[in-house]
């Protein structure tokens, strides 16, 4: 049976800016994940969710706002990638050879370059006796060529990197994915969900979450690219977004120290929840941010500020702990500050790097966020294009000069949730 070949999906302009301040408000969230000093599970195999107990005052906000309210980014942005890819994807090799030949620019470069960074500062770290003692593992003192490889390739010990892991399998699988999409729709993302609420093994390299939602977003592009209507009415974001929100705080009261399997699966459902009331609820509660000029000079900056958070936050709240204690006071206080000081610090440090070093930069971002963005046509990259952004869906960063990793051409979006992560440590 021949299938008649679909229509690409053309993103506007309002879609466009929607998926750049997406990313922003994600990367920021992710930040704030990362920031949960109640347990410390840096290393840790599995980014499930921390419920284990966060007693006290500390422990009720700090688990509400970062196990609660900042659980979306990671589900979100997979399924925006996977929207992107598929949007105006024809299942034919030259398509293919296309999309990966910017994927290798705008993920698997960046991937690289960020994992090597962090690792050789992280042995530097180890290195240096007024450092070492913060460091719970002597990873210098087993460096071997299998060692550094895994934790260049495998486990990097910048953890947030796993997305980028996880989006390049996407990625692959995507020739495998387009015709169940299509023929099945809704049911193909089951397989992967079943997966990953059933709490199945995985890795870096095969988070099921991830290939549950960027499974869906192919779904949503192909039905839309089918003409089928998928947006609601109005009404259903602006109730949808405060009962969310309502969920978060009751999880928070009642369930927060619960371990139990049902506990876990319902706190999967309140992330898949989180996902429908930001997106929805976005024209009624997020959108005005995109009119205020602090907010959108940060756009170009969400791919860097998902990349370059960690190792720092971690070193922040581990010299925060070890200077102040653990008291409810102390732990809050560190929390929030270890937060702003690496957003301040990161996006500081992006950009003097495009203002003064814009090949490194463009290498370093996959070509997102650069000066040189075109402000019309096509839109870029959910990361922050469309505009300057690191990663919307359009097209994303002029090179800042011949040497510097192109940017994906008009029409060819990067990928979008290529920014934002979740977390190793806490998912």
């Amino acid at each position: 049976m021949a299938f008649p070949t679909l229509d690409s999906y053309r993103i506007s302009k309002d879609l466009s800016a929607k998926l750049r301040l997406v990313t922003l408000l994600a990367v920021t969230a992710v930040v704030f994940v990362h920031a949960y000093n109640m347990t410390s599970r840096f290393g840790s195999g599995e980014n499930a969710a921390e419920m284990r107990s966060a007693p006290g005052v500390a422990g009720f906000i700090e688990y509400l706002i970062s196990q609660a309210l900042t659980r979306w980014p990671a589900a979100l942005l997979f399924a925006v990638s996977g929207f992107l890819f598929f949007h105006n994807l024809q299942p034919h090799w030259e398509d293919y050879r296309r999309k990966y030949a910017g994927r290798l620019r705008t993920v698997v470069v960046p991937f690289l370059l960020w994992s090597g960074l962090g690792l050789v500062l992280y042995l530097g770290l180890q290195a240096l006796p007024q450092s070492s003692t913060y460091f719970t593992h002597a990873f210098l003192g087993e460096v071997s060529v299998a060692h550094i490889v895994d934790k260049l390739l495998l486990h990097p010990v910048a953890y947030p990197l796993w997305f980028l892991q996880t989006l390049v399998v996407c990625f692959a699988l995507a020739p495998l994915l387009y015709w169940p999409a299509r023929t099945l729709r809704w049911l193909t993302p089951v397989a992967f969900a079943v997966l990953w609420i059933l709490g199945a093994p995985a890795s870096n390299w095969n988070d099921w979450k991830g290939l549950a939602f960027f499974t869906l977003g192919a779904v949503i592009a192909l039905e839309r690219r089918r003409g089928v209507r998928l947006t609601p009415a109005p009404a259903f974001g602006k109730i949808l977004f405060p009962l969310w929100v309502l969920a978060c705080v009751l999880f928070t009261v009642f369930l927060r120290g619960e371990t139990t399997f049902w506990a876990y699966s319902l706190h999967k459902a309140l992330m898949c929840l989180a996902v429908a009331a930001v997106w929805f609820g976005y024209e009624a509660y997020l959108k005005p941010l995109e009119r205020r000029r602090r907010v959108t000079l940060l756009l170009p900056f969400s791919f860097f500020i998902f990349v370059a958070q960690e190792p720092l936050l971690m070193m922040l709240k581990r010299l925060g702990l070890h200077a102040l204690g653990s008291s409810d006071a102390a732990r809050l206080f560190v929390y929030f500050a270890a937060s702003l000081l690496t957003l301040a610090i990161v996006i500081t440090a992006a950009a003097a790097l495009r203002r003064y070093l814009p090949t490194p930069y463009a290498w370093l971002t996959g070509g997102r966020g650069g000066k040189n963005v075109r402000r019309a046509g096509a839109p870029g990259s959910v990361s922050g294009s469309a505009g300057g952004a690191t990663g919307s869906a359009g097209t994303a960063t002029a090179s800042a000069a011949s040497a510097t990793p192109a940017a994906p051409a008009a029409g060819e979006p990067a990928p979008a949730a290529e920014a934002a992560g979740e977390p190793a440590e806490t998912t």
